[in-house]
């Protein structure tokens, strides 16, 4: 018998979200060094929702979710949709003047 997970399975183990707690949210706002403002500019929120999730008041929905995973696992999705470069990969950030004085970082700290 053939051990390779099925389409159906790989579909079902993607399809799983995880609830994220204020804590999951603060973490992730952590990983992604943003505070509230620029977490929720880039989950195209309010940052009073952002706050509600931060405080348990409000649960984000499953589209919220769904976000917040993807940048989960892949947090330099963040500075591909702030539509910048990665000095360190030897691209040239838009805007800057001297390579140099620009790093991923910061680059998307300014841009959020």
């Amino acid at each position: 018998m053939n051990n390779d997970k099925s389409a159906i399975q790989v579909i079902a183990g993607a399809a799983r979200c995880p609830e994220y707690s204020p804590s999951m949210v603060k973490a992730l706002m952590k990983k992604l060094e943003t505070n509230e403002k620029a977490f929720a500019l880039l989950m195209n929120v309010t940052p009073s929702t952002v706050r509600l999730w931060t405080t348990g008041a409000a649960r984000p929905c499953s589209m919220a979710r769904r976000l917040m995973q993807i940048y989960e696992s892949g947090p330099e999705i963040v500075s591909k949709i702030a539509g910048e470069s990665c000095p360190e990969k030897g691209e040239r950030p838009k805007n800057a003047m001297k390579e140099q004085d620009v790093s991923c970082k910061s680059t998307c700290k300014a841009k959020l």
